[in-house]
């Protein structure tokens, strides 16, 4: 409470020798290391404007959650009440213990528990509550299964005396006498010595709403409990106790409350909730759209259509990825549009729409860079053949064989470059990229070999900044998605979305949290997050709109709205839009040459491709690392959007590579109007 008195003490604990110089030199050198990852030593301001953007950051949220479900604490549960199964609790009484100000005391708390119990009585008591409100309490505690106090006492400097009301002491050490109760501290580690004699008691260590709910989670078994006491509260238990519970797979939801109730971020889950198995995906039909025409109408089998559901489903059940989302159009309609399964592992994450919004990843580099390269090599601004250095002089500074690097080498990925460099433990910021990027030497000598580079196509995105004049999320916005009503895409998402965006990876080297409305990719991330090679988000539903423009050869006709005969929609285009002529989109997707399978920007099938067996040699798509795929065939008039976060919680899961074959594969077999052949080897 008092700073001085804080220090003094220190100073006094390093005198005596009770804390050594080293322990002290190894604390602030830790705190001068935090500052400088952030780059405190360099600039010393903030801009305040950019708090409501930061602080409620996806990443930031995503950690809080992890960290309130990952620090709760279970010093003594004598009488085995956690967790607490609902069906053994019709009746439960919540007694929320806080002073009068802390107005949203137990509200994220109360909410979360009301998904399980079938009935919650919520009573609230203050420093001040009258006797008469004790005895309400003790004849609802008699009509309770199960009594659960949650108190929000404010922790103090040290255990000393930890103050409330002696009546509700008492109330609490007599109900732990003949009923079972929980008690559960918000604050306060040390309020256990105020009843020592309650035998569950749980600590959730702060008011917070995301440990609210974590202690909800707990107190049921949807989390797991793994927290140890980091002080002793003495008499009664020593530091690093704790008692260890494993989650508990599928409890019940007994309770009222909707999951559009707590669809306000208190229920999110931390990365260490993943269930062992599909989620809340198995046994869900899909969100269809209402965009969808009957097969029939566009030349498809409805039944070899019906095989793709089974084989999303399947793949989910098998932990290929907690949801997808999938568009399939022909002649300009929509067959599929639907989402499968959910954004996350957790029973309650928000359903897969074909409005939710996925990572995009390497996908970024067709649907955003090399459109924007193709839109402005088609005005003459960006030529294909010229140097790089004439657009970019300090890109060969590390090199001078960069000099005789084309643009058309950056889209081929023959421009010399390595794939890619990890970069991003080392620096953040557009202009730190720029100069160890123009530093880098060439691997090989330019045109000479095919090198996938994700450093190609920063390249590439930089020189688009420049001719623009505008950053390529802000071109692309002016362009092509806002003329298109393509409302879902973009790069840095605004955290309002998060519960339409699917998580990706538990990060455990770089960022230390589940990665949820950030971008997956980390240079993408630490150069700021609008990068050539990664960092778009959009859903199947734009997606569907920009694969219908590239199979018509750039343009697209108008739709009224949402509901308009099969034409991809996602707002309303009162007349035709045009972003590129027929002959660009046929320069840039078609097969440079027979060395590889590239194209300017895009790749086309080849041996073990992503788009199966039966798609054309004519048609063109991509991939994105976080499992996200387009491809477009011009020759069976055709388009496959496929959407999944195979990422989380882990980059080491495969499974997504036999799905996007198998949901090629069936698509392509399902045409009936033209004979379809498996594509020459």
């Amino acid at each position: 409470a008092d700073v001085w008195v804080t220090l003094g003490a220190l100073e006094g604990a390093v005198k005596s020798g009770r804390i050594s110089r080293e322990r002290i030199d190894d604390s602030v050198r830790r705190l001068l290391e935090m500052k400088a990852r952030v780059g405190l030593h360099k600039n010393r301001r903030v801009n305040l404007d950019h708090i409501g953007t930061v602080v409620a950051s996806g990443d930031h949220l995503a950690l809080a959650d992890s960290a309130a479900t990952r620090s709760v604490t279970l010093p003594r549960d004598r009488d085995g009440l956690i967790p607490a199964d609902p069906r053994d609790y019709p009746r439960v009484l919540h007694v929320v213990y806080a002073r009068d100000e802390d107005l949203t005391a137990g509200r994220a708390l109360g909410a979360s528990l009301g998904v399980y119990f079938r009935s919650l009585t919520t009573r609230r008591m203050s420093p001040d509550s009258p006797g008469a409100a004790y005895e309400e309490l003790a004849w609802l505690r008699g009509e309770a299964d199960l009594l659960l106090v949650s108190a929000f006492v404010p922790p103090r400097a040290g255990a000393g005396d930890v103050m409330v009301p002696e009546a509700f002491a008492r109330f609490v050490e007599e109900s732990s006498a003949g009923k079972s109760t929980v008690v559960v501290s918000l604050g306060n580690p040390y309020l256990l010595t105020a009843f020592p004699g309650v035998g569950t008691y749980l600590l959730a260590w702060g008011p917070h709403e995301v440990s609210q709910a974590a202690a909800a989670r707990a107190l049921v078994g949807v989390s797991a409990i793994s927290g140890t006491l980091p002080v002793s509260l003495p008499p009664l238990h020593q530091r690093n106790e704790g008692l260890t519970r494993d989650r508990v797979p599928d409890v019940p939801r007994l309770g009222s409350m909707s999951e559009q109730e707590l669809e306000i971020g208190l229920f999110r889950r931390g990365p260490g909730d993943r269930p062992a198995g599909p989620g809340g995906a198995e046994g869900q039909d899909p969100t269809i759209s209402p965009l969808e025409v009957d097969p029939v109408e566009v030349g498809f089998d409805p039944k070899g259509l019906e095989a793709l559901d089974s084989i999303i489903m399947a793949a989910i059940a098998d932990s290929a990825s907690p949801g997808a989302a999938l568009a399939v159009g022909r002649r300009g309609k929509l067959v599929r549009l639907r989402g499968y399964g959910r954004l996350d592992w957790s029973p309650d994450a928000p359903r897969a729409t074909p409005s939710s919004l996925w990572d995009m990843a390497s996908v970024t580099k067709v649907s955003a860079t090399t459109v924007a390269a193709m839109i402005l090599a088609e005005a003459g601004h960006l030529n294909l053949d010229e140097k790089v250095v004439a657009y970019l002089p300090w890109w060969s500074a590390g090199d001078p064989e960069k000099e005789d690097v084309l643009v058309r080498h950056l889209l081929l990925h023959r421009a010399g470059l390595p794939p890619f460099r990890r970069f991003f433990l080392e620096m953040e910021g557009k202009e730190a990229y720029k100069d160890a990027i123009g530093a880098l030497p060439l691997d090989y000598t330019p045109g000479g070999a095919t090198v996938y580079s994700d450093i190609g196509l920063m390249t590439l995105a930089f020189i688009i900044e420049e001719l623009t004049g505008a950053d390529l999320d802000s071109f692309l916005r002016r362009r092509v998605w806002g003329p298109l009503g393509m409302q879902d895409t973009g790069f840095l998402p605004d955290p309002g979305l998060l519960p339409r965006i699917a998580p990706t990876e538990v990060d455990t080297t770089y960022r230390f949290t589940h990665v949820h409305g950030s971008v997956h990719d980390e240079n993408a991330h630490a150069i700021g997050g609008i990068a050539g090679h990664a960092g778009l988000f959009s859903s199947a539903r734009d997606m569907s709109v920009l694969a219908q423009v590239l199979l018509d050869g750039g343009s697209i006709p108008p739709c009224a709205n949402v509901v308009d005969g099969g034409v991809p929609c996602s707002v309303a285009r009162p007349g035709p839009v045009r972003i590129a002529a027929p002959t660009s989109v046929e320069l840039f997707t078609r097969r440079h040459d027979s060395t590889s399978s590239r194209a300017l920007g895009w790749d086309t099938p080849s041996e073990g491709s992503s788009s199966g067996e039966y798609f054309s040699d004519r048609a063109f798509g991509h991939t994105g690392f976080t499992g996200t795929s387009i491809w477009v065939d011009p020759e069976l008039d055709l388009f496959v959007v496929l959407l999944t976060s195979r990422t989380n919680p882990t980059r080491s899961n495969s499974k997504h590579v036999p799905l996007r074959r198998a949901v090629h594969d069936a698509v392509a077999q399902a045409i009936t109007d033209r004979p379809v052949q498996r594509r020459r080897r």
